[in-house]
């Protein structure tokens, strides 16, 4: 793909006005006069500019479709079944009922040598996109969606681009929270289970830990700091190799998997028992739901209802009611006590790798 075609920003320069006008303009907006319409459509022939919506929105209809986009490999992020028809659910409620067509892109799939997730984009099959799985700390694709003038929205944020449309839950603050939680408590060596090595979740659940040990004055031992994958097996080795330190008095699992079973099975085989021996904080991401009923306590992270909102503001930008980009950034919640109902595995965010 030549990554030096012309962007709606060489549109907008051009005509002496905003990308936004630029992009209501070429959506058949109210709010640009006649004048400005006639110069950005001459500029949009002469410079070779192809919108993502297509020509024919010069003419005031819209062409192309809501996007969605899953852009990390399934090996790496099995985002599970339910949680993509809960997502089309939304899109349905938000756009689909008032018309508009809504496409899934599941590039970069498994093996692929081409994992460029914003294809679609490029390919102009998108008329605004939503980014629903975390995005890489090296992640560039971004950059050029943020540069396109595409509405979107993404479901993480990444360190480089602050600006990024996003619909997010604080997850360095869960961390946080999560670990002076254990502190408080009296417990000096806490263990952290984390997943998504390489994307921005991860680093934010380090950042979050770190702080809060280093505000307590204790040195943090990258002994304790786990990456797991999204398998029961390997979960529960590590839990096992954690806890066969008895030095090892507390536990953080923010490692995205909701599997009270790789819990148990690794604290059984090291001779340890949740809520007795050792203690430890769960994350979930479905309320008045307990991965583990006997942990101490249980951090919720609105993922779903964050991404409800930011839909809805997506909404508003594609339609003209409003500029993006979004900025929402939801705070987690820490019980310590939660309905003794154990979550069951179609409820959760992510499935088990096969």
């Amino acid at each position: 793909m030549n990554r030096n075609k012309p962007t709606i920003y060489d549109v907008a320069k051009k005509a002496g006005v905003s990308a936004n006008t630029v992009s209501r303009a070429i959506n058949g907006k109210s709010g640009v006069g006649e004048k400005t319409r006639d110069r950005i459509a001459d500029i949009v022939r002469e410079i070779g500019y192809h919108p993502h919506i297509g020509a024919r929105a010069l003419r005031g209809t819209r062409a192309g479709c809501i996007g969605v986009i899953i852009s990390a490999r399934s090996e790496d992020v099995p985002i599970s079944n339910p949680f993509v028809m809960w997502m089309f659910t939304e899109l349905y409620r938000v756009f689909g009922r008032h018309g508009e067509r809504i496409c899934f892109d599941m590039n970069p799939y498994a093996n692929a040598s081409d994992t460029d997730y914003a294809r679609s984009i490029w390919d102009k099959l998108f008329s605004a996109c939503v980014i629903i799985s975390p995005l890489a700390t090296d992640d560039t694709t971004i950059h050029q969606i943020h540069r396109s003038g595409i509405p979107y929205l993404s479901l993480g944020r990444v360190d480089t681009l602050p600006e990024c449309s996003c619909a997010t839950v604080d997850y360095e603050l869960g961390a946080y929270q999560s670990t002076k939680y254990l502190i408080d408590r009296g417990h000096t060596s806490i263990a952290m289970l984390k997943a998504f090595s390489g994307f921005q979740p991860s680093l934010d659940r380090r950042r979050g830990y770190s702080r809060a040990l280093a505000e307590a004055g204790i040195e943090p031992d990258e002994r304790l700091i786990q990456s797991v994958n999204f398998t029961t097996t390997n979960n529960a080795n590590i839990v096992h190799r954690l806890l066969v330190d008895t030095e090892v008095t507390a536990l953080v699992d923010c490692s995205a998997t909701e599997d009270a079973a790789s819990l148990r099975e690794g604290a059984w085989r090291a001779g340890r028992v949740p809520g007795q021996d050792f203690e430890v904080v769960v994350w979930t991401y479905s309320n008045e739901r307990a991965v583990l009923p006997e942990a101490t306590a249980h951090l919720f992270l609105p993922v779903r209802e964050s991404a409800a909102e930011g839909l809805e503001l997506l909404a508003e930008w594609y339609n003209g009611k409003r500029e993006g980009p979004i900025d929402i950034q939801y705070a987690p919640t820490l019980f310590e006590s939660m309905p003794n109902v154990e979550i069951s595995p179609p409820e959760r965010l992510f499935g088990e790798l096969r």
